[in-house]
């Protein structure tokens, strides 16, 4: 499904809107234009230039399309054999997609070929209604040429015979990948500016792309993309390199602030999760599970790991976590087993897990992970991303700030720089240095990054509320690993564990035959909290003084929490 990302516009909080104070355009002394791009460095070249001019809204969607609907969006189909580089034996080519319906952003494609040379030439891809077939009652002479809503890279996995799509870019900064062993599921974004707040989020689109063209014996292909905002520009470059066990996206980007925003996320992950472990699902729906992700998981060292199963409220909850020095993050697709989802349509048991991996650690920031009630699968309801420190986040006039989370021209190896520019003599303005930088890989593969292979982790919850409130909730969580393995029945592990707004009154570990070990937790509230609040739990197993689990976190709803489901749950009007 295609329309994930585009819903997952609706992550935005009402409120007021963003004020954003407009830069006076001045004159570069070489001005790059989109047909100009060859590399990443001209492409940070234009987003320079393109940072100190005024911020120029995309045209609004043209009739009919933008009267369409689901149906109708569905009935205008990409003709496989009209894909770029489709007959020229390469080992990838692309497909476009159409715009109209949610599908309402436009953006400009080119392509990057070789040249004698040396310096590859930029042709673009113009929009063609010969590209699609047009389904009844839609008429190819009634569409008019509004341009791309995005594209997909297609190819085959290797040593797999069928061509498969990889990666897609459509919606805002939105792209989605996927392995040879899943389909697709979460989603990743460019970047993320005042999300979370009650405030509207501002929403960067990728306005253009440039696919380079790849050797017919090339196992990656590399993608520049063009980002712009009321707040900000930025060059993006890609290098795609898909795999059947995993498929990596390297991402490195340079961003130039026009006016500086109160909140930016780096590597932000969006996902839903509707019911699982923990929360029951409507009753008519009889599917166990519905998510494509089930939890958080932070590596903040070499095993050292946290993980924070969903648990949605009924209204938006943010969570935090502070971090030293983050090696990894990501949404999780734990749970393989098809019974867990019991769906042979939507394949839950196949959607991919999406991690986050900096090119070196992040130092001295916070992970935040935001969960929406949602109203349905088709929406994503959870996001979760980087926050560089507070302190260097909010609006600074001061002219060489630096954050050292990310890289700066400033001061290589740290990330955040004031825009620096530098007058010549004759008027006119040199490009400003990056205002950020950063780089990282992002990955698409089934359950857990390989790399999480040691310690024990939360496999299983389940909550069991009671009749009675003078009783405690129960819950129990299984934990699965080698180290957990090899520990006797008669020398369990210790627990450590703390609560907020509750109390953890009963601790029990019991060994299963396999070796997991399921933890029996009783949980009260604390006597501050009358039942408004959800109770915060963090724990861990301990051995001779060592972590044998990763950390588990959960936000505890003391009641079920109380959901209006559609009619396609309910199967009622």
């Amino acid at each position: 499904m295609y329309f994930d990302a585009c819903f997952a516009r609706l992550f935005s909080f009402s409120g007021l809107a963003v004020s954003v104070a407009l830069l006076i355009t001045t004159t570069t002394a070489s001005a790059v234009d989109l047909i100009d791009v060859r590399d990443f460095e001209s492409l940070s070249q234009l987003a320079a230039e393109r940072s100190q001019r005024e911020y120029e809204p995309a045209p609004e969607l043209p009739e009919p399309l933008a009267s369409w609907q689901y149906d109708d969006y569905m009935k205008a189909k990409y003709r496989p054999e009209r894909a770029t580089w489709f007959d020229q034996g390469l080992p990838f080519w692309l497909e476009t997609f159409h715009r109209g319906f949610v599908q309402t952003d436009l953006v400009e494609l080119f392509t990057l070929n070789p040249s004698p040379s040396g310096d590859p030439i930029s042709q673009r891809i113009a929009f063609n209604t010969n590209d699609f077939v047009y389904d009844a009652p839609l008429n190819a002479e009634e569409i008019p040429p509004a341009g791309h809503a995005g594209f997909r890279i297609v190819g085959p996995f290797p040593n797999r015979p069928d061509a498969q799509e990889m990666l897609s870019f459509i919606g805002s900064s939105y792209f989605r990948g996927r392995s040879g062993d899943t389909i697709y599921g979460a989603s990743a974004r460019g970047l993320a500016i005042n999300i979370a707040m009650m405030q509207e989020e501002e929403f960067p689109d990728f306005r253009a792309f440039w696919i380079q063209m790849p050797a017919a014996d090339s196992d990656q292909i590399a993608i520049l993309a063009f980002m712009d905002s009321p707040s900000l520009t930025g060059a993006y470059r890609f290098r795609l390199v898909p795999g059947n066990a995993v498929t990596r996206v390297k991402v490195q980007a340079d961003v130039y602030y026009r006016d500086r925003p109160e909140k930016i996320a780096l590597a932000p992950l969006t996902s839903m999760w509707m019911w699982g472990d923990g929360l029951k699902g409507p009753p008519k729906d009889n599917r166990p599970s519905v998510h494509d992700s089930d939890g958080l998981l932070i590596q903040t060292g070499p095993n050292e790991w946290r993980w924070r199963a969903f648990a949605r409220q009924s209204y938006p909850s943010v969570t935090s976590t502070e971090v030293e020095s983050l090696h990894g993050f990501g949404l999780i697709q734990r749970n393989r087993a098809f019974y867990h989802y019991d769906d042979h349509n939507a394949r839950y048991d196949k959607r991919p897990s999406v991690w986050i991996k900096p090119d070196s650690p992040w130092p001295n920031g916070r992970i935040e992970l935001l969960e929406l009630p949602g109203a349905h699968e088709g929406i994503d309801n959870l996001a979760a991303y980087w926050l560089p420190p507070e302190e260097e986040s909010a609006p600074d006039e001061s002219a060489n700030e630096t954050d050292p989370s990310v890289e700066s021209a400033a001061n290589p190896g740290s990330a955040v720089a004031a825009i620096d520019t530098v007058s010549e003599p004759n008027g006119a303005t040199e490009p400003p240095h990056p205002s950020l930088q950063f780089a990282y890989e992002v990955s698409f593969f089934a359950g857990d990054p390989p790399e999480h292979n040691v310690l024990g982790r939360a496999t299983n919850l389940s909550v069991t509320r009671p009749k009675n409130a003078d009783e405690p909730i129960e819950m129990e969580i299984r934990f699965a690993g080698p180290v957990l393995r090899g520990l006797p029945a008669e020398h369990p592990p210790s627990i450590q564990s703390n609560a907020i707004a509750g109390e953890i009154c009963e601790e029990e570990l019991e060994r299963t035959d396999e070796g997991d070990w399921i933890l029996h937790l009783g949980v009260t509230l604390a006597e501050n909290n009358s039942g408004e609040r959800p109770v915060e739990l963090s724990l861990q197993l301990i051995s001779e003084d060592q972590p044998v689990s990763e950390t588990f976190g959960y936000l505890l709803p003391p009641a079920e929490p109380e959901f209006v489901y559609p009619a396609v749950y309910t199967r009622q009007e």
